[in-house]
C-alpha cells in the first residue's frame, strides 16, 4: 500500500471524457475506506498545466503541512486520493511581460511603457503554436487548426477566413457548453458579428482597467522585455483562449463524472467524512464533483484554494431567472465550504478574467468582485444569500464554520515567492493549517 506522510494514497486517473483510466482504482480505494480505523476520505484534484509529476509534487507537499497541523485525527486515520487529470500545458503567458500599472488612477495596463519593443510573432513561432495547439486538444481542433493556418493572405487577416476559425471555434466550445451554463455564458460573445474585428482587437496586448489599489496588490511595476502585437499574436492569443475553455470545460466533465460514476461506487461507510480539496481549475473539478454528487453520498467539505472559476458560481442569481452553475452546492455539505482568495494571485485577477472574454470587451474594471467575468480565487464566492456566508476571515486565525460558505481572505500568505507565483504557492505551511482546520472542523 502506498502512502504519503503516514496516510494511505491512491490515484484516481481520468481521460479528456472523464472516464477512469483502470477500473481498479474504484477497488483499490474502496479496500482503503472501509478498513478499521478509517475516519475520513479526502479527494484531491490539481489545477491546470499539471501532469502526474507535477501533482505528485503538489499533493505531497500541501499533505505533509496538512498533517504537522491536524489537531484532532491522524494521519493514518485519512486515505488520500489525488486525482490525476489531461491538463497539459499551453502558452498562455506571453503577455505577461508587458503587464504594468500606469501612475495614472491605478490603471492596469498591457500597453508598454515608451521604448518596449513590439514585434509579431514569426512564422515559424506561429506554426509551433499552432502546431501546439493541435496536440494540446489531442486531434479535437482539427478544423480550427486548419482555418487558423490558412487564415494569413499576404501577411494580413483575411476577413472571409476569419468568419471560418470562428465558426469552427464555435463548434467546439458548443460541444463544450452542451452541459455547463457557466461556459454557456462566457462562450456567448464568440457568435457575435465581425470575427475579423475581434481579431484584429487580438492584434495588441489586452488594455484594460482595474480598480485602484488592485495593480498595487500585486506589486506590478514597469517592465521591460518584448510585447507581441500583429495579425500572428491575433491568432496566438485567440488560441490561447480556446485551450483556457478547453481545460475549464474539461474540469467540469471529469468533476461530474467524479461525482456521479466514481464517488458513489466507493461504498463510504457512514462514519467516513468525504472531503474534497482542489486547487485552480481543479476547484472547479471538485466543485462539479460535489454538484453532481447524489444526495445517498454525504458530502462533508469543499475547499477550494485560489479557485479559477467564476466567482457567481455558487450565485443564488446571477441574474434574474439564472442561477450559478454550482449553486446548489451551497448547503450541500454538512461541515464547511471553504476558500482562499487574493488579488495577490495573479492567474485568478487578471489573467482568468482576460480569459474570459472572447468579447474582448476591457471597457469595464477588470478582476474585482464587480466584475462579470471575476474569479473565485481573485474574490471569493459573490451573490449568495448573507445567512450562507461566514465572515470573511483576513487573518490566519482558521476556526471554518460547518454548513457556512467561508471565506478567507489570503494576502499574508499566498504570495509570491522567489520560486512560485502566487497562484501556485498553495503547499506552505499556512494554507496546511487551513486546510486541517477543515478536517478537525467539527459537524454543526
Amino acid at each position: 500500500m502506498e502512502q504519503i506522510v503516514g496516510s494511505p494514497f491512491e490515484w484516481l486517473k481520468f481521460n479528456k471524457e472523464g472516464a477512469l483510466t483502470s477500473p481498479s482504482q474504484v477497488d483499490a480505494i474502496r479496500t482503503l475506506v472501509t478498513a478499521q480505523g478509517v475516519t475520513d476520505l479526502v479527494v484531491i484534484s490539481h489545477g491546470w498545466k499539471n501532469d502526474e509529476a507535477d501533482a505528485r509534487r503538489l499533493y505531497e507537499m500541501l499533505w505533509k503541512n496538512v498533517v504537522a497541523a491536524l489537531a484532532t485525527r491522524g494521519a493514518g486515520s485519512i486515505v488520500l486520493v489525488g486525482i490525476e487529470w489531461p491538463a497539459k500545458a499551453f502558452e498562455t503567458d506571453f503577455d505577461t511581460a508587458s503587464l504594468h500599472v500606469q501612475k495614472s488612477g491605478g490603471t492596469l495596463s498591457a500597453s508598454p511603457p515608451a521604448g518596449v519593443p513590439r514585434r509579431d510573432f514569426t512564422d515559424a513561432e506561429l506554426r509551433v503554436a499552432i502546431d501546439e495547439f493541435d496536440k494540446y486538444l489531442e486531434g479535437d481542433g482539427q478544423a480550427v487548426v486548419a482555418a487558423a493556418k490558412s487564415i494569413l493572405v499576404g501577411g494580413a487577416l483575411d476577413p472571409i477566413k476569419a468568419a471560418a476559425l470562428f465558426a469552427a471555434s464555435s463548434r467546439l466550445l458548443d460541444v463544450s457548453a452542451a452541459a455547463d451554463t457557466e461556459i454557456q455564458e462566457d462562450t456567448k460573445p464568440l457568435g457575435a458579428a465581425e470575427p475579423h474585428q475581434r481579431l484584429l482587437a487580438l492584434a495588441r496586448p489586452p488594455a484594460l482597467k482595474a480598480q485602484p489599489g488592485l495593480g498595487a496588490a500585486q506589486s506590478l511595476r514597469s517592465v521591460v522585455g518584448e510585447v507581441f502585437a500583429g495579425p500572428r499574436a491575433a491568432i496566438a492569443r485567440f488560441l490561447n483562449q480556446l485551450t483556457y475553455f478547453e481545460m475549464k470545460s474539461r474540469a467540469g466533465v471529469v468533476g461530474r463524472r467524479l461525482g456521479t460514476d466514481v464517488l458513489p461506487k466507493l461504498s463510504i461507510p457512514a462514519y467516513v467524512r468525504l472531503h474534497l480539496v482542489g486547487h485552480s481549475f481543479g476547484a472547479r473539478l471538485v466543485t462539479a464533483a460535489a454538484s453532481a454528487l447524489p444526495n445517498a453520498v454525504p458530502l462533508y467539505s469543499l475547499t477550494l484554494l485560489q479557485g479559477a472559476f467564476s466567482h457567481n458560481a455558487m450565485a443564488v442569481l446571477v441574474r434574474p431567472g439564472q442561477p450559478g452553475a454550482f449553486a446548489n452546492v451551497v448547503g450541500r455539505p454538512t461541515g464547511p465550504i471553504v476558500m482562499t482568495h487574493t488579488h495577490n494571485d495573479e492567474a485568478c485577477t487578471f489573467w482568468y478574467a482576460i480569459a474570459s472574454r472572447l468579447s474582448r470587451d476591457m471597457a469595464k474594471a477588470i478582476g474585482d468582485k464587480d466584475d462579470a467575468f471575476g474569479s473565485m480565487g481573485a474574490n471569493g464566492a459573490q451573490k449568495l444569500n448573507p445567512e450562507m456566508l461566514a465572515q470573511d476571515v483576513s487573518d490566519q486565525n482558521f476556526r471554518p464554520v460547518a454548513g457556512k460558505v467561508n471565506r478567507f481572505l489570503a494576502d499574508s500568505y499566498v504570495v509570491k515567492t522567489d520560486t512560485l507565483g502566487a497562484h501556485n504557492n498553495v503547499t506552505n505551511p499556512t494554507v496546511g493549517r487551513l486546510v486541517a482546520s477543515v478536517l478537525d472542523t467539527p459537524a454543526a
